[in-house]
């Protein structure tokens, strides 16, 4: 018989809801949210990103990274330009108050996964994420 509790769904779900609001709590005293961080690290990591790059390392859609991107703008966290090569793709680059921010937080997010994956033997993890990964290209029919 079928049990919630059990399901795959609903226990990734859960721990997922967890790490998520533990993370939020960290960054809440550098006035920043989960969503700005992960944006700011993915546009430091690779410069000039396309804005339709960023939503899919996101897992994102473009209107909500636009909308993002709108507002990291009028904090002066990030630019966005037009493609000289192609008008339609829009570049986004951080600012210096971008990237100051972003080397400040990175240890935040770094200490977060050494306490989140404390305890846990390097084998163990690469288990788990690869059977994430087996699980999600499992429902999503991944090719």
């Amino acid at each position: 018989m079928f049990n919630l509790t059990d399901c795959i769904g609903f226990i990734t779900n859960t721990a997922s809801k967890k790490i998520v609001d533990a993370f939020n709590e960290r960054l809440r005293d550098n006035n920043i949210t989960r969503v700005k961080w992960i944006a700011l690290f993915f546009i430091g990591e690779e410069k000039n990103i396309s804005q339709k790059e960023l939503a899919q390392k996101m897992n994102a859609n473009e209107s909500s990274i636009a909308r993002l991107l709108e507002r990291m703008e009028r904090d002066d966290l990030c630019v966005r330009e037009r493609d000289t090569a192609d008008r339609r793709i829009i570049r986004v680059n951080l600012t210096s108050k971008g990237t100051q921010l972003r080397a400040e937080l990175l240890p935040l997010g770094q200490s977060f996964h050494e306490d989140a994956t404390d305890g846990i033997p390097v084998g163990d993890l690469e288990i788990f994420k690869n059977v994430l990964e087996k699980m999600v290209a499992n429902v999503t029919k991944e090719q």
